[in-house]
């Protein structure tokens, strides 16, 4: 049976060398293969991505994890249906991106 889910889910360590205990989670759509929600973990907390990290990360994801959509479980990502509650939150403009979410 192919697993058709919409979305992988995960979380990834942090991408700047100046801040090595951030991690961050994403939610990538697989039909797009574009990341439409993130959140840092800073001081204990996960916050809404700002717009400029968020593109960082789609841009780090294009020119350096494009092999990604090959094998999501060896870059820690979960496959899913729906996008998780965290996804729905925060984010001017994150509604548009999300499939699905009126």
């Amino acid at each position: 049976m192919i697993n058709r889910a919409r979305y992988a889910v995960g979380v990834w360590p942090s991408l700047w060398p100046s801040e090595p205990h951030m991690s961050h989670r994403i939610l990538i759509d697989l039909s797009l293969k574009r990341v439409v929600a993130g959140q840092d973990r800073v001081q204990k907390q996960w916050r809404t991505m700002n717009s400029v990290d968020f593109d960082y990360m789609q841009q780090i994801i294009g020119e350096s994890f494009q092999d990604v959509f090959d094998d999501l479980h060896e870059y820690g990502l979960d496959l899913v249906d729906e996008p998780p509650p965290w996804a729905r939150e925060g984010m001017p403009g994150r509604a548009d991106r999300i499939k699905g979410n009126a």
